[in-house]
């Protein structure tokens, strides 16, 4: 099946946001301002040292986690990275729970097990990210294939990188999803760099939507900066899904602005590379297209950023004040019962 490649950038219409739920455009937006602002207060407390191991941020991923998880039912499983903390948000985890996960505090979702990264909530159907990416895949190929036996009007999304389509978990996850024509939504996010391996010693194809082809599914490219073009190929790809026509991968053409982590100066990425992305920040490239829109004034944006400001603020305070776990409950969780 031919591969599309539809570079989308919002403006691109007339009136992008013709015809679209204003509530839901707010709430995209908020969420992405939200997304930011937690993400930048917690490297403030990385560099003091508030954090327990390392810390991996999304920045410039906003719209690609937010546009993916707006796309979904509140049932639809997800199985996100570390940079898709916007996906989070959007299913209801608290941004003080979030903190308190890289805190290693008893109120993470983990009850302190992890200091790190590794949280999600069952209850919100969002699966905790791996270590080894793209293992969150065959899971989400798993999840996929119980709602298809159990005959449930569900789908299942899941995120990887650029790096992690030279894993063998990729292909398989994709080829038996698409062979049973599983309800599946794969994103990648093309940030260029698998830790420091360019893209080009990754993948001899131009770009990795392509690869959909070898697997006879539908793949596209947007731009993952354009949250409005995110948002409507995963509607297009859920819709399918649900139809029962099969799985579809999304490209998301992105960029890390931080190193893979931030003890990760990133200093392998070429200046220019960076510069140009910089023009390029998701947040306000959707700020602006609201305002001239209609959809938000000055005003109702500038009370977004500094609520968004304050509930970061005041998650880090509350994730601090928190405690960590009794030791005495060291053994609860290592066996099911």
């Amino acid at each position: 099946m031919a591969t599309t490649r539809a570079k989308q950038k919002a403006g691109s219409k007339a009136d992008p946001v013709e015809g679209r739920d204003k509530g839901l455009l707010l709430r995209m937006f908020e969420t992405m301002v939200l997304m930011r602002a937690v993400e930048d207060r917690m490297v403030s407390m990385y560099r003091a040292g508030d954090l327990l191991g390392s810390l991996y941020t999304g920045h410039w991923h906003e719209a690609v986690a937010v546009g993916t998880a707006s796309a979904l039912r509140q049932n639809d499983f997800l199985a996100p990275l570390h940079r898709d903390l916007g996906a989070h948000l959007w299913r209801g985890m608290d941004p003080a729970q979030i903190m308190a996960s890289f805190m290693g505090k008893a109120t993470s979702p983990t009850g302190g097990r992890d200091g790190t990264l590794h949280y999600g909530r069952l209850d919100l159907n969002v699966y905790n990210p791996p270590s080894h990416i793209p293992d969150n895949y065959p899971v989400a190929t798993g999840a996929a294939f119980a709602f298809a036996y159990r005959s449930e009007d569900r789908v299942a999304l899941a995120y990887c990188g650029d790096g992690s389509t030279s894993e063998g978990n990729f292909h398989e996850a994709v080829n038996i999803a698409a062979v049973m024509k599983l309800a599946c939504i794969f994103i990648v996010e093309n940030n260029q760099y698998a830790y420091s391996t360019p893209l080009r010693l990754q993948s001899a194809t131009e770009g990795l939507a392509v690869k959909a082809q070898a697997y006879g599914i539908p793949g596209v490219s947007v731009d993952g900066a354009d949250v409005l073009a995110v948002h409507d190929a995963t509607v297009q790809a859920v819709a399918r899904a649900r139809a029962g026509e099969g799985p579809s991968l999304i490209e998301c053409v992105t960029m890390r602005m931080h190193g893979h982590a931030e003890h990760d100066p990133a200093d392998y990425v070429p200046r220019e590379l960076i510069e140009e992305w910089q023009k390029r920040d998701p947040v306000a490239l959707f700020e602006n297209v609201l305002l001239e829109h209609g959809v938000i004034d000055a005003e109702t944006a500038t009370k977004i950023r500094e609520a968004a400001r304050q509930k970061a603020i005041d998650a880090r305070k509350k994730a601090l004040a928190d405690p960590l776990p009794d030791a005495a409950t060291v053994e609860q969780g290592v066996y099911a019962d």
